[in-house]
C-alpha cells in the first residue's frame, strides 16, 4: 500500500482510505464480527486512513471502529465528522438494534421501504455548543482520546460563509482533542469557498469519471494551498461497479433522458476498460488515484471480501495513460 503527504500537514494516509459509512446498521447483513475483521484485515494490508462520522448507524460505525483498532490506534488516520442532528426515531432504533437487526433481515425490510414519519427528518446544527459535544461524543465511541482529522458534514454555505464554525473548530486543535480539521463538501461552490479559511487542511470531494466537476478549479487550488483533498464516491455509488445493462438508474436518475445519457456514458466507460483488458472498476479507481492533487480516495467497505475485492483493483497494474479518456470528448485524463 502506498502512502502520501496528506496536504501540508504532518500526517501521512493510504492512497485507498477505508470509507465506514456501510459498518454497522440494522439494515446491513454482515454481522459486527465480519465488519470488525473487515477493519483488522485492512489494517494488516496497510489501509491506514478511515473515514467516519458520527451520524453513520447512529453512532454504531464509530463504535465498531473503535473496538476494531485497540492498541493499534496509534498506527491509524481516523478522521469522523459533524453536524447532523438524527431524529428521536433513529436513536431509538440504535438501542433497539439487537432485537430489530434478525426481525429485520428475516423479513426482508429496506430502509428505502420504510414511510419518512418512521425515518424522521434529519437536522443539522454547527452551533458551538453542538460542535464541542460531538466531538466529545465522537471521541468516546472510537475509544482515543484525540481525532486526527475532524470534518464539518455537508454544511450548508451559508454556515461556510459566516465562517464561526472555524473558530469552534481551531478552540478544539488547541485543546488536542482534534489535530487537524477539513470540511466534507456537498458541491465544488462549497470547496472553494472552504478555501477561504487557512486553517481548513482538507475538503471531502465527489471525484470520479462521471463527476470531474473538481477538476475545473477545486483539486488545483486546493493542490496550490496545500490543503489536502479527500476522494469519495469514486465508484460513483455502484454505478462504475457494475454492467450498464444491470444498472437501476431509475433509482439514481428519475428523468429518461438524463438517464439514457448517463447509461451511454458508463457503457463507453466500460468499452475503454474492456480494451484496456481491465475491469471497469479497476479503471475508475486508477483514474481518481492518478489524478495530481489526490491525498487518498474512500471505499466503502464492509466484510473482509469487500476489502479483498478493493485491494486487488487496487494493486493491479494501472491502466495506461493513453488507454484512459472521457467518453464525451476524448480528451486524455
Amino acid at each position: 500500500m502506498k502512502v502520501r503527504r496528506f496536504g501540508t500537514t504532518d500526517l501521512t494516509v493510504s492512497e485507498m482510505g477505508f470509507g465506514c459509512a456501510r459498518l454497522g446498521g440494522i439494515f446491513q447483513q454482515s454481522s459486527r464480527d465480519e465488519s470488525i475483521r473487515a477493519i483488522r484485515l485492512a489494517v494488516d494490508r496497510g489501509v491506514t486512513f478511515f473515514d467516519t462520522a458520527d451520524m453513520y448507524c447512529q453512532g454504531e460505525s464509530e463504535m465498531l471502529l473503535g473496538d476494531a483498532l485497540g492498541s493499534d490506534r496509534a498506527r491509524v488516520i481516523i478522521a469522523s465528522k459533524g453536524g447532523y442532528r438524527l431524529p428521536a426515531q433513529r436513536n431509538v432504533a440504535a438501542r433497539l438494534k439487537p432485537l430489530l437487526r434478525p426481525l429485520i433481515k428475516r423479513i426482508g425490510i429496506k430502509r428505502e421501504h420504510l414511510p419518512q414519519i418512521v425515518r424522521g427528518a434529519i437536522s443539522q446544527d454547527f452551533t458551538r455548543g453542538y460542535i464541542l459535544r460531538a466531538v466529545e461524543g465522537s471521541l468516546t465511541r472510537l475509544k482515543t482520546e484525540y481525532l486526527d482529522l475532524y470534518q464539518l458534514h455537508s454544511p450548508p454555505t451559508g454556515v461556510l460563509q459566516d465562517g464561526e464554525v472555524f473558530e469552534t473548530l481551531e478552540g478544539l486543535c488547541g485543546t488536542g482533542k482534534i489535530r487537524y480539521y477539513g470540511v466534507s463538501c456537498e458541491t465544488a461552490e462549497d470547496a472553494l469557498v472552504c478555501l477561504r479559511y487557512p486553517g481548513v487542511a482538507s475538503l471531502q470531494i465527489r471525484f470520479s469519471l462521471l463527476d470531474q466537476q473538481a477538476l475545473k478549479e477545486v483539486i488545483p487550488q486546493a493542490a496550490a494551498q496545500g490543503v489536502a483533498v479527500i476522494g469519495r464516491e469514486c465508484f460513483a455509488g455502484g454505478l462504475l461497479t457494475r454492467s450498464p445493462d444491470a444498472l437501476g438508474l431509475e433509482d439514481f436518475i428519475p428523468n429518461l433522458e438524463e438517464r439514457e445519457e448517463k447509461r451511454r456514458e458508463i457503457a463507453e466507460y466500460a468499452a475503454h476498460a474492456a480494451r484496456s483488458e481491465c475491469s471497469l472498476p479497476r479503471l475508475a479507481l486508477h483514474f481518481v488515484l492518478d489524478t495530481e492533487g489526490i491525498s487518498t480516495t474512500l471505499v466503502g467497505m464492509r466484510t473482509p471480501e469487500h476489502v479483498l475485492d478493493n485491494l486487488a483493483c487496487l494493486e493491479a497494474p494501472p491502466v495506461a495513460a493513453t488507454e484512459r479518456h472521457t467518453p464525451a470528448d476524448d480528451v486524455p485524463i
